[in-house]
């Protein structure tokens, strides 16, 4: 279609036709979890966007947005990331086993909002411009930043909550330009508080505090649970007064707000807390049944389904889930089929790919 005269005219210098922004796939940067770059929609991480962590303690909100942090500067070898501590909690020997560079990690241990926000808006956005290579910043969390009602107040006069809801609308504003403009990736984390209402409760167990406006801000929004049950806990061996040292747990992700790709979509993996995202072939097992690309083939002498015999697109049936596993398990190629057809499945050409480290 010839170009209408007056669309370059109409965007001005500030503007853009539409058929020039670039495609969201084109600056993504995949997770090691195939489910999680399914359920974020694009194949992974869109650079340039506010992701906000929030679920209950230990669910995995720290340790899934370092881990983004390192994909992010593995994609930009000269890159440079910002950690704003205000928990007061970033283990460096943590850090470096997920693989993790401390030499490019700029860690600022502060719950002082003029250390954080107006630090990003002035000097950081300045520097940017001036050449600085910042990638990302990571903010863990928003619950244990003191805002400033509280700040010179005795602890007996504190306002008991609320006070990030008056603050976090304009310094979010703020420090928008610093991610948009400078296509700069913000990891945010946030505690949760239960949700008391019964009826509430039943479709969302959790309260974001700190009024409305971080969901507003938020590019995605993903809620990140522990999933609590003997099969999804990862032991090492040892034990200690008979019990198991557990090493690692089963994480649910859910895609509650996106403004890159279709919401609602749910991932989960295994997070080793050493290690990061491992099991993964048993991840892609499970996401090509979801999807229905591992499925029961029909008894062509009945024409009915047989439950004891598993399929993965043509191949040929495999009996038992113990052995299709594991089948899965031994070979790189068949996981990269279930993944190509799970991408079919879902639409998406092979770029929008859940991808995966094969090593």
């Amino acid at each position: 279609m010839a170009e209408n005269k007056w669309a370059k005219k109409l965007a001005g210098e500030f503007g853009k036709v539409g058929q020039e922004l670039k495609a969201f796939r084109e600056t993504v940067i995949p997770m090691p979890s195939p489910s999680l770059n399914y359920a974020l929609g694009n194949g992974g991480i869109v650079e340039g966007r506010a992701y906000i962590f929030y679920g209950p303690e230990s669910s995995g909100k720290s340790l899934l947005a370092q881990l983004s942090v390192i994909e992010i500067l593995k994609k930009y070898p000269e890159g440079l990331a910002l950690v704003f501590d205000a928990e007061y909690a970033f283990n460096k020997d943590w850090f470096q086993k997920l693989g993790g560079d401390l030499s490019r990690v700029i860690v600022i241990q502060s719950n002082n909002p003029n250390n954080i926000f107006d630090y990003i808006y002035s000097d950081v956005y300045e520097m940017i411009q001036e050449g600085a290579p910042v990638k990302a910043i990571m903010l863990d969390s928003f619950r244990s930043i003191i805002y400033p009602k509280d700040i010179k107040k005795d602890s007996t006069q504190l306002t008991m909550g609320g006070t990030g809801s008056s603050y976090l609308p304009s310094a979010l504003k703020r420090i928008l330009p610093v991610i948009r403009e400078c296509n700069v990736t913000f990891l945010g984390i946030q505690q949760v508080s239960d949700e008391l209402d019964i009826y509430k409760k039943a479709s969302n167990p959790y309260v974001l505090p700190d009024g409305r406006f971080l969901k507003h801000f938020a590019d995605l929004l993903l809620e990140i649970t522990k999933i609590e049950n003997k099969a999804s806990a990862i032991r090492d061996g040892s034990t200690i007064t008979g019990s198991e040292q557990q090493i690692g747990h089963k994480v649910r992700v859910k895609v509650k707000k996106n403004r890159t790709a279709a919401p609602a979509k749910v991932a989960e993996f295994t997070l080793n807390y050493e290690q990061g995202i491992v099991n993964i072939d048993q991840e892609i097992f499970e996401l090509g049944v979801s999807l229905g690309v591992i499925k029961h083939p029909l008894n062509p002498n009945t024409g009915k389904i047989n439950v004891q015999m598993w399929q993965i697109g043509e191949n040929e049936p495999i009996r038992g889930e113990a052995n299709i596993r594991e089948a899965v398990r031994a070979s790189v190629g068949l996981q990269r089929e279930i993944l190509e057809l799970c991408s079919e499945e879902n639409n998406k050409s092979n770029s929008d790919l859940i991808k995966f480290d094969e090593h």
